[in-house]
């Protein structure tokens, strides 16, 4: 009787979940999509379409639509077969109820690609974003992430060398670009313009770069945009991929290989992958780049469990390890030295090929470690995101200690919770989202040397909320942010004695957008949106010797302008001394999209107005223990910035394509007029494509490729080392208040770089040679710190294979 009992009360608790479970068996779900051929783009109609392990199935119609209703599970594995075409096996839930299917030819190298459109993840529809994947993206798998975005209208790149790369968009980079790692932030020694995030390509799939500001959506430090990099999806009930692939280019010598394996089964995915770069000193047209050599090695691995078909379970690992070289010619010991590489045609110290990275050079370690859990039902869905990362940085001067200048390590943990929805109160859609940050940097013993920057520890809250309403072919957004920093902060003056400080920064943010579809093959995005960021804790604090220069942050000097003089002795300033708020930006930015048959265009408009923008710039020459440096003063005025990018593409023919695109950029200070340092030139770019038929191999492609990049005429005064020098006696007011800045140096001239590519593959293997510099071009990049010193790269041959399984 007692078993009875039992029995009886099982069944009244597990009633309401019972009636929930018929409830799911009244066959109410339904799913729809279109299928199209991946490499034209073009529908695929009469595509075979089965649900796995059902007797349900149907075929694409004409337009390539297909549609499933009356489904009674929530999800299914669909395979879609097609003659010609490889097979595609994707496993759905009901919360994506429209699929994307890009079937790949059997001759095709990649493979086919399903888009989940309607997803229950909601984006900013009026920002413009640009993807680059596939042979774009393989083209500069041992490079950096600079070198990827930078083929990209309306971004450049901020260098320190070749092997240093930063993204410049719209004129604004480092710690105003937002880099966004696989779902995380990407935290790292932002600081410094010499500073490139360690993001391994090997490991990306997929680069999509914003161009507005985003900081609704991602947080402060966005006011130049936002670079989103995501690895391969780990997909359910797929056989065995994966790729491996080897790269060699002649300039350096290097040699690149990579690996990844994926497998996904009915409820779990794993993956894992890694690559090394080795490279040796590279050489300008004429002569060797002494110490530009570099070692790259990297490892991931992931996996995903999906228990139900409203749970995901997800964690991901991966460690970048670096070791890069920077020219020897860029270290100078007296003021002889200093004029001479300025004016000089080789630079100091070059020496004959060799793999060794001595002094100066950067060592870094980047550990990324991160869960997500995310659950779905109907149209919503909650997800949380932990991240931990832990980045240490050791820059090694030229000194007789074996002893890094810089050792610092700095731990990062995240926590994003976001409620995402669609179709809330009939058409709206949108995110809530609340988002979390702690992290420590600290400088590790041994240096024997003045930290370059205190250690701190920061804290952040930011809370935001976007929606948009769909409104027939036309889409209106909004969205608002609020966020929350203090740091902690405690150092040593030279004379070792200890300051702290506590700061606080707080600020709203907003957007509002719109996107219009103005005729079948125009579409108009405008949105305007306001963005902040506070003052880092180097921009504050900086003081001594970084790469070749010497940095003083706003709190780390005065001038006296009674006598023309800038002082370092005057201890550690504060926010009584000298307010320093934090910069607010209000971007307006347009783009007109044409989509025709055989042409395609974007053109974007911007304006961009920065109050209290910091930048650096040269302050003159200064004499130390090591010898004579040119320093830089970090100060912060108004900017204004404003610009257009354009990127055409015409169809000629099914073998013929063309792409035309140029980017303009007009900078300012708004109080003084003065011209900003190191902003990008104009630029255009023509590349021609062919598309031969060759019946034994698979898509074939010949790139002959044109650029041209202007001679930069928005420059401050050149006030040369010498004049500096001499200035109080030729009347020359350096820091005064009517004095503008100045540069060291003139720009380089203009300058026209021709690229070839070839391409193509034979069944499951790929391969593309690439010409660089075709002419063997000696040129100078303006937005290159060691223009001063160098020429830039000479030709480059590069041969990739992949083979693709």
């Amino acid at each position: 009787m007692r078993h009875n009992y039992v029995f009886v009360l099982w069944l009244i608790l597990l009633s309401p979940f019972i009636s929930f479970a018929q409830a799911d068996k009244e066959c109410t779900y339904s799913m729809e999509g279109r299928v199209y051929d991946l490499e034209t783009k073009e529908p695929l109609p009469y595509v075979s379409i089965q649900l796995e392990n059902t007797p349900l199935g149907t075929t694409s119609d004409e337009s390539g639509n297909f549609s499933f209703v009356n489904l009674c599970e929530k999800e299914y594995d669909l395979v879609f077969a097609f003659l010609g075409y490889k097979n595609v096996t994707h496993h759905h839930d009901f919360h994506h109820p429209f699929l994307e299917i890009y079937m790949a030819p059997e001759q095709y190298t990649l493979e086919s690609v399903v888009v989940e459109a309607k997803s229950s993840q909601s984006n900013l529809q009026s920002v413009v974003s640009t993807k680059i994947t596939g042979d774009e993206l393989t083209a500069s798998a041992s490079e950096s992430l600079g070198d990827a975005v930078s083929q990209i209208a309306g971004v450049s790149m901020l260098r320190n060398g070749q092997n240093i790369t930063k993204p410049i968009i719209h004129g604004l980079h480092s710690n105003r670009i937002l880099i966004i790692n696989n779902g995380l932030r990407h935290e790292f020694q932002n600081w410094g313009m010499d500073h490139a995030a360690e993001v391994d390509l090997a490991s990306v799939n997929e680069v999509e770069v914003i161009k507005g500001a985003a900081t609704v959506r991602f947080g402060p430090d966005a006011l130049g945009g936002v670079i989103l990099t995501n690895p391969n999806k780990m997909e359910l009930s797929t056989p065995l991929q994966g790729q491996v692939r080897l790269l060699g280019r002649s300039n350096g010598r290097a040699g690149h290989g990579a690996v990844e394996l994926r497998k996904g089964f009915k409820r779990m995915s794993f993956m894992g992958g890694g690559a090394y770069t080795k490279q040796g000193d590279l050489h300008a047209p004429n002569y060797q780049l002494t110490n530009t050599g570099k070692r790259d090695k990297s490892y991931y691995g992931g996996f995903r469990i999906h228990p139900t078909a409203q749970l995901n379970i997800e964690g991901y690992y991966s460690h970048v390890d670096q070791n890069i070289g920077i020219l020897s010619g860029s270290v100078f010991g007296n003021l002889d030295d200093i004029v001479n590489a300025i004016s000089v045609d080789t630079p100091f110290y070059t020496k004959p090929f060799s793999y060794d990275i001595n002094k100066p050079r950067h060592e870094t370690q980047h550990d990324l470690y991160k869960g997500t859990v995310q659950y779905m039902w109907n149209n919503h869905s909650i997800k949380a995101v932990y991240g931990y990362q832990v980045n240490q940085r050791r820059e090694f001067g030229v000194r007789r200690v074996d002893a890094p200048n810089i050792d610092l390590k700095l731990k990062t943990q995240t926590l994003d919770v976001d409620w995402s929805h669609q179709n809330l109160l009939g058409r709206l859609s949108g995110r809530f989202g609340v988002q979390l940050l702690k992290k420590a940097n600290d400088n590790l013993p041994g240096t024997n040397t003045v930290p370059f920057i205190p250690n701190y520890d920061e804290k952040r809250l930011g809370v935001y909320l976007i929606e948009s309403l769909d409104i027939g072919q036309h889409s209106l957004e909004m969205g608002i942010r609020y966020d929350y920093l203090n740091s902690f902060i405690v150092g040593r003056e030279p004379d070792n004695k200890i300051y702290r400080n506590t700061i606080e920064y707080k600020n709203f943010s907003g957007t509002i957008g719109f996107k219009a579809r103005l005729n079948e093959h125009t579409t108009l995005q405008s949105n305007i949106g306001t963005a902040w960021r506070a003052p880092d804790v180097a921009e504050l604090y900086r003081f001594g010797q970084h790469a070749f220069f010497l940095e003083y942050g706003l709190w780390r000097y005065t001038i006296d302008e009674r006598f023309d003089f800038v002082s370092t002795s005057e201890g550690i300033l504060t926010e009584e001394d000298r307010a320093v708020p934090s910069e607010v930006g209000y971007k307006w930015i347009n783009t007109i999209s044409i989509d025709r048959p055989k042409f395609r265009s974007e053109i974007t408009g911007y304006f961009n107005y920065i109050e209290n923008y910091i930048f650096s710039k040269p302050g003159g020459i200064t004499r130390t223990a090591r010898g004579f440096f040119v320093f830089n003063l970090y100060d912060q005025t108004d900017a204004i910035i404003w610009g257009i990018d354009m990127h055409n593409e015409w169809i000629h023919s099914p073998a013929f394509t063309s792409v035309f695109k140029g980017s303009y950029l007009w900078s300012r200070q708004a109080k003084d007029d003065d011209p900003f340092v190191a902003q990008p030139p104009p630029q255009l770019g023509y590349s021609l494509n062919y598309k031969p038929s060759i019946s034994f191999l698979g898509p074939t492609e010949l790139s002959l490729a044109c650029e041209y990049t202007f001679e930069q005429f928005q420059h401050p005064r050149i006030l040369t080392v010498e004049e500096f020098l001499s200035a109080a006696q030729n009347d020359i007011s350096r820091f005064g208040d009517d004095a503008p800045d100045f540069d060291i140096a003139p720009p380089p001239p203009g300058y026209f770089l021709t690229n070839f590519s070839l391409k193509s593959s034979f069944q499951k293997f790929h391969w593309q040679f690439q010409v660089r510099n075709v002419f063997n071009t000696s040129y100078r990049v303006y937005t290159d710190r060691l223009r001063y010193f160098a020429d830039d790269m000479g030709r480059n041959f590069i041969l990739t294979l992949s083979y693709q399984f």
